[in-house]
């Protein structure tokens, strides 16, 4: 497999709806007496790029660089979109301001949603915008080495916009992916490939249900044929992703990898944008499949529209991590994941000899957010606070063995005693540490709780203790 860190070179052209996804999130403990009705006690609320927006903030979590073609309205929930692109460096020169922003709102109780409502007026792009776009499509396309289309069927992306697009794209050599929508094959005519779920690729097919694998594979050959497609990429929930190969002539399938679902929303956009990135490195199309299947294992387990990193798919992949990593790269994807909206978690200590009670912790720690980062204290500051037969791992390893877990996102060593500047960095949303510390002198406690963060303490296992195992190793060894 090729160096994952490739997909960072990635310039993406990303061209579909633009939307606003906003989760009104609460508890729900009774009733209404009005109608048979839950009464949700509103607790929070939460908005985040959506629709192709979504594919966006993916491509941004992974390090590649971004540039849009959409549009949203001249109101808040567009303001909002805008803002976001500029603040994650996305070049949205072509976001244009027309009609009012699509916005989809989703109520939710214990990370169960229970009604979504939708806000959208479905019209095409003004001949004003596809103008300037036709004009300016040199400029749109260069420096560009992957163009996805995003079509949520809200009316941006025509036939005529789709095809003049592909068109230009083809003649210069650029990877075209559509995550397709309706049953109108010839729109994306000349594409790459396009990646129906089960209900786009009947859609686009004329199945009235899927049949047996020979006539999926029959069926997806006839629409590589008809709409001049190289490949069909069969998204297919549970099932996981079936690769329909023009030149080939199969299909080849990939088992979806086991995991709990929480939430599906959002995890064909990760999809796309995976198969994009790694298509556009020149990974085969075993490994863009591969990774992506990866990818979607990890979204799935969590809360909404969420995305992943290229450290968690190394993780995931059994890749090793390069220690010696840049701190401040590090430290400005998370930054990227704060804009996002995620709830930063932190917490720290030497984890040295990483045992059970490490990782009750850690689960408890990451129950309190999206992003579990985790501060390490360096091998000579170790020294300075346990003495200097400790640590027993050397920091490379301890930081090796901490990213290899699932419940943690980032580790991040500290030369200092203390984490303190690390958490000014930072700024977490919530600070960990044991019950053991509760009414004790915290390093960074005040200054998250200066801007409205929170400090909390998770139970911990009784009789595990880095220590404790040490003694028992020596009497052991007596």
């Amino acid at each position: 497999m090729r160096d994952l860190e490739q997909i960072k070179n990635q310039t993406v052209l990303v061209v579909g709806d633009m939307m606003v996804d906003k989760y009104i999130l609460g508890t729900v403990s009774r009733i209404s007496p009005e109608a048979p009705v839950p009464v949700l006690h509103q607790q929070e609320v939460q908005r985040k790029l959506g629709g192709a927006g979504n594919v966006v903030v993916n491509l941004v979590s992974l390090g590649a660089k971004v540039r849009v073609i959409g549009r949203v309205g001249d109101d808040a929930e567009g303001m909002f979109f805008r803002q976001n692109l500029s603040d994650l460096n996305v070049d949205n020169r072509y976001i244009f301001i027309e009609g009012s922003t699509i916005t989809k709102t989703r109520v939710s109780a214990s990370n169960q949603q229970f009604i979504r409502i939708d806000e959208e007026t479905v019209t095409m792009p003004s001949k004003d915008v596809m103008e300037r776009i036709t004009s300016e499509m040199n400029t749109i396309l260069s420096g560009i080495t992957v163009v996805i289309l995003s079509d949520y069927a809200k009316g941006f992306l025509t036939e005529d916009l789709t095809q003049r697009i592909i068109t230009a794209a083809k003649k210069r050599g650029i990877i075209v992916l559509v995550d397709p929508k309706g049953t109108h094959v010839d729109k994306y005519r000349g594409a790459t490939a396009v990646t129906p779920n089960n209900k786009e690729f009947m859609d686009m097919t004329g199945l009235a249900e899927l049949p047996g694998e020979a006539e999926i594979e029959t069926a997806g050959l006839r629409l590589c044929t008809q709409a001049d497609l190289d490949y069909v990429i069969f998204t297919r929930s549970e099932k996981g992703i079936s690769v329909i190969d023009k030149e080939r002539k199969k299909k080849t399938d990939y088992p979806a990898l086991k995991k709990e679902v929480i939430d599906v929303t959002g995890a064909g956009d990760t999809v796309v944008s995976i198969i994009a990135l790694t298509l556009g490195a020149g990974f085969s199309m075993n490994d863009c499949i591969t990774i992506a299947n990866h990818a979607a294992s990890i979204v799935i387990s969590r809360f909404g529209a969420s995305q992943v990193t290229v450290e968690e798919l190394k993780t995931a992949l059994g890749i090793p991590l390069q220690t010696g990593y840049d701190r401040q790269a590090v430290l400005s994807q998370i930054a990227d994941q704060k804009r996002q909206g995620k709830k930063i978690v932190f917490t720290n200590g030497c984890f040295d000899l990483v045992h059970a009670g490490h990782i009750s912790s850690f689960r408890q720690a990451r129950s309190f957010g999206d992003i579990l980062v985790v501060g390490v204290n360096s091998d000579e500051s170790v020294r300075r606070m346990k003495g200097k037969t400790r640590p027993i791992v050397a920091l490379n390893h301890r930081v090796a063995l901490l990213m290899a877990l699932e419940c943690v996102d980032y580790v991040i060593p500290f030369e200092e005693d203390t984490p303190q500047n690390l958490i000014e960095q930072i700024r977490p949303d919530v600070l960990v540490k044991g019950k053991d510390w509760e009414g004790k002198k915290i390093a960074g406690d005040e200054f998250v709780r200066s801007y409205g963060g929170s400090v909390r303490f998770v139970a911990l296992e009784q009789g595990l203790s880095t220590t404790a195992l040490i003694e028992r190793i020596k009497k052991t060894i007596k």
